[in-house]
């Protein structure tokens, strides 16, 4: 058993260890922030709409246009119209937004998001 004093920092597969630990993190980082930051701009577009007074006396295909003006502003391209739906219920559209992101790591090996954001806007009448 060695005493204390000749034992002195990592070995060299340690340090292998800690920055392959390091990497891969990174990675996974930079993959994924970008379709965070698109979850939250579909979230905030969403919540825009809904507070928007101007929102509330359209139909339903104005509402649609609107969402995606919104989207189109915040250089969010990758939701179609396909993905927006507006239902009309009890004195409210419901404006519903489902996106699946999905995003290769390695060759066959992807991280998949799926966002499915609704609200609701009141209908004047």
């Amino acid at each position: 058993m060695r005493s204390l004093k000749q034992q002195q920092g990592m070995t060299a597969i340690g340090w292998l260890l800690v920055l392959t630990l390091i990497i891969v993190i990174s990675l996974l980082i930079i993959k994924i922030l970008p379709i965070y930051m698109n979850t939250f701009k579909i979230t905030s577009a969403l919540n825009s709409l809904k507070t928007d007074q101007l929102a509330q006396g359209k139909s339903a295909t104005e509402l649609k246009k609107m969402l995606l003006n919104r989207f189109d502003i915040d250089m969010l391209q990758v939701v179609t119209a396909d993905e927006i739906t507006v239902t009309r219920g009890d004195h409210v559209y419901n404006v519903r937004v489902e996106h699946q992101f999905k995003e290769e790591m390695l060759t066959n090996l992807y991280i998949v998001l799926v966002v499915d954001e609704a609200v609701d806007i009141p209908i004047q009448q």
